[in-house]
């Protein structure tokens, strides 16, 4: 009698850390989770001649602004775009590295030394003009599954967050997928 309870709780045990392991996943979601890190990767940010884009100092909209984006190089006649490296993602929020000696970012007066600052994620975009096929998947890591593949195709995501070596996307066609292979370069990666 006391193998028979002692299987059941093993089994309910296991079911349990399952369980936590599922909501876990969810809770970290990239696009409204805790602050994680990724893989530094290169993004791009598209902006209109003359606008820029306020780098606050922490993932909130009321956060101090600590720099601006600034657009350089003519992709439309009054479009322009601003590269940054990725390192991290919060809320719907990507933590990029800020270097100073860089024309797309102008730091404000005491805010130069800081290594880090905060842009809305979506801001930001990725293209899949890669060698090779691209992963879409339904969430990153070993508990999410690929739904499509991507070969050969120029099209452009939008950002939403990170996680690892994974990249949370989003367009028209896949709506909102996980990807594990991008470009960040206007011009694509191709070889």
């Amino acid at each position: 009698m006391w193998e028979g309870f002692t299987m059941i709780r093993a089994i309910v045990g296991t079911v349990a850390v399952l369980a936590g392991f599922a909501v876990l996943e969810r809770s970290v979601d990239a696009s409204t989770g805790h602050a994680g890190t990724c893989t530094p990767t290169n993004a791009y940010a598209l902006l209109q001649r003359g606008e820029t884009v306020p780098v606050r100092a922490e993932p909130t909209p009321q956060a101090a602004t600590i720099g601006s984006l600034h657009g350089r190089g003519t992709l439309k006649p009054d479009q322009l775009r601003a590269k940054v490296t990725m390192t991290g993602s919060q809320a719907g929020w990507a933590r990029i590295a800020l270097n100073a000696q860089s024309s797309d970012y102008v730091a404000d007066g005491a805010a130069a030394t800081q290594p880090y600052g905060w842009v809305p994620a979506d801001l930001l975009t990725v293209n899949a003009r890669v060698d090779g096929d691209i992963g879409v998947h339904n969430r990153p890591g070993l508990l999410g599954r690929q739904i499509a593949t991507i070969e050969g195709d120029d099209m452009k995501f939008r950002v939403l967050g990170c996680r690892g070596e994974w990249l949370q996307v989003i367009n028209a066609r896949h709506g909102s997928v996980w990807i594990d292979k991008w470009c960040g370069r206007e011009d694509g990666c191709r070889s």
